[in-house]
């Protein structure tokens, strides 16, 4: 009985320590993502403040108007996202780590769904620019810029998710700890590489 105590309270201390090795690697990628997006909204304000500024083509400059906008948004969720991903937060049980593992996976993916759809906007705004004579400029400009935007985000959630999806394959319990009934019982393993 004291061999099986011995057993479980190391296999919970070790389980502890890699699920706070986890949650590190996590925030790592989570701040490492949100410094590429922030830097990526920084560049877009700097570019298109300087287009918006020199273009002489309304569309042009609807088009540059749009990229800060759409930069206002992308850094207003870098900002914080980087902040969080610093600080850290409380050391989490596994079951945190796996549901905050799969929140986050499932954030990608449906932002993925919502840059298409950014993308079709802006395709839409673009075909149909020439049935808004007054607004032309306006529809084929925003619409290059959404576009434009949409790609990138695209781009951007599905490395995002690429990395978490590969990151959640090296969940502790998952790679560690293994049980299997056996005819004298319950068989726990642990791998303690």
């Amino acid at each position: 009985m004291k061999r099986t105590l011995f057993a479980l309270l190391f296999c919970a201390n070790t389980l502890a320590a890699q699920v706070a090795n986890y949650q590190s690697e996590f925030n790592t990628i989570n701040k490492n993502l949100m410094l590429g997006l922030g830097s990526y909204a920084v560049s877009n304000f700097v570019l298109s403040g300087i287009g918006y500024a020199t273009a002489e083509d309304e569309s042009i400059k609807r088009f540059h108007e749009m990229n800060v906008m759409w930069n206002t948004v992308n850094i207003g969720l870098a900002v914080p996202g980087y902040l969080k991903a610093v600080r850290g937060g409380d050391e989490m049980t596994f079951e945190e780590m796996v549901k905050s593992q799969r929140k986050t996976e499932t954030i990608f993916l449906i932002n993925g769904v919502l840059d298409v759809g950014y993308i079709t906007a802006g395709l839409w705004m673009r075909q149909n620019s020439v049935n808004y004579p007054d607004q032309e400029s306006l529809y084929m400009g925003y619409g290059n810029s959404l576009i434009l935007q949409g790609a990138f985000l695209f781009v951007f959630d599905a490395y995002a998710y690429r990395l978490h999806h590969s990151h959640s394959k090296e969940l502790p319990i998952l790679k560690s700890v293994s049980v299997r009934a056996t005819p004298t019982g319950i068989n726990l393993a642990i791998n303690l590489d």
